[in-house]
């Protein structure tokens, strides 16, 4: 015989309604055959991608806007509130590298200078990098998939407009790209980016070819690369380090947050120089 804690375990396991779990205990049901012939006729199973869909909506719609104090100003960003093992959270949610590397442009440690300078950021996500670089001084445009770029301009505009009013030297500017499919939105060297920006850019391997041609694209010789990254799948992130020592100038890697989070600084290769 079941025990009336036992019962309810089984019961809650086997998706009954909660109002029923007191009379199925009642029922006393001496074997496993007779619980399941209870939880049947008790309970409306869910199918699975039914279910599913359900958790996928909670998360679309859970959100959460933590702040951060950066140079000076408190910034807060609206991002989806999901771990990192879903495709929800691509361009959705803040990424630990993009945190890190926001922390990294206030300290004594980060030796460029970005006032008045044009930097155009990659994968801009939630857009915390380039809010803090728009802060800095730069003249920032901030990029992501169309489907992304409405979060990304929801925290842009939340953090440097007051009553349309620009809170920085230069108002940043959201704009879609698709890596390798809309650079003809983006004449070559017109502008010439100082900058181009992709901080944990490296998640998905077969997008890594057009990751590399979009930043050839929008360099010139005197471009500075910034990609940063994670290593979370060892093998992916040694193949995109090969990639990208294949297709670049690397001049340093900056442990932005010990060795786990790595910047690349590169510029183009002198074959890839096009005026």
């Amino acid at each position: 015989m079941f025990t009336p804690s036992a019962l309810k375990a089984a019961v809650y396991c086997g998706n009954a309604r909660s109002s029923k779990i007191d009379q199925i205990a009642a029922d006393s049901p001496a074997n496993m055959d007779d619980l399941l012939t209870i939880l049947e006729r008790n309970s409306k199973p869910v199918p699975y991608a039914e279910r599913l869909e359900r958790a996928r909506e909670m998360m679309r719609t859970r959100r959460r806007r933590p702040v951060f104090q950066l140079l000076g100003r408190e910034i807060a960003i609206w991002e989806s509130d999901v771990g990192e093992e879903t495709d929800l959270a691509i361009g959705k949610r803040l990424w630990p590298g993009g945190v890190a590397f926001a922390e990294f442009l206030e300290s004594g440690n980060c030796n460029m200078s970005f006032e008045d300078k044009k930097v155009i950021e990659l994968g801009a996500g939630t857009g915390l990098v380039g809010i803090a670089l728009s802060f800095l001084g730069a003249d920032v445009t901030l990029t992501d998939l169309p489907d992304i770029i409405s979060y990304t301009e929801e925290n842009v505009l939340m953090n440097t407009m007051d009553n349309n009013t620009s809170l920085c030297r230069y108002t940043p500017k959201v704009r879609p790209l698709t890596w390798g499919r809309d650079l003809a939105e983006y004449p070559r060297n017109n502008p010439r980016y100082d900058y181009v920006i992709g901080m944990e850019c490296v998640y998905i391997e077969p997008v890594f070819n057009d990751l590399i041609a979009t930043i050839k694209h929008l360099s010139d010789e005197n471009t500075v690369i910034l990609i940063g990254y994670y290593v979370r799948i060892k093998q992916r992130e040694e193949n995109f380090r090969k990639l990208f020592f294949e297709n670049f100038n690397v001049l340093s890697e900056l442990a932005v947050k010990g060795r786990a989070f790595t910047v690349l600084m590169a510029k183009l290769l002198p074959a890839e120089n096009i005026s």
